[in-house]
């Protein structure tokens, strides 16, 4: 294969179905031909000056199923991020903030998205191995709705 999703994850998926469509796919992801976009919800709200992170991503081991930035270990990685939007909800009790993040990769280390944006201070909404906060999918659901919501016209 290709490329693969994390779990819970959803998008375009390409497949090659003859052994040089497969061929043809993978030197088009090899020469950056193909770019991978992503869009990604982050706790707290990302500053717009959030642009790039350039890191080593080191898998570790494989037993931890993690993969974290170093400076001296592992394969470099470059990302490239947009912050569109910044969604807050305050109840009785709650607080909670996210971003909206347009996420460019170049490399695709292992969970690279998910450990870029933990260095950087926002860990991926809903992820239970980066995240220090839980966020529960019913919740997290409501405030996309809200966002949703916020940006539609009036009928």
């Amino acid at each position: 294969f290709l490329h693969r999703f994390d779990v819970p994850s959803s998008g375009l998926i390409l497949c090659g179905t003859t052994f040089q469509g497969l061929m043809s796919l993978r030197w088009q992801l090899d020469t950056y031909k193909i770019e991978r976009q992503y869009i990604v919800w982050g706790h707290d709200l990302a500053s717009a000056s959030l642009r790039e992170v350039v890191a080593n991503i080191d898998p570790r081991t494989v037993d931890s199923k993690r993969s974290y930035v170093s400076e001296v270990h592992g394969k470099p990685a470059q990302s490239w991020f947009v912050v569109p939007a910044h969604l807050r909800r305050r109840d009785a009790k709650t607080a909670d903030a996210f971003s909206a993040l347009a996420v460019r990769i170049r490399t695709g280390r292992r969970h690279q998205i998910r450990a870029h944006l933990l260095h950087a201070g926002h860990p991926t909404a809903t992820d239970c191995k980066y995240a220090a906060v839980g966020v529960h999918f019913a919740h997290f659901s409501a405030l996309e709705l809200d966002f949703l919501r916020a940006g539609a016209q009036s009928p």
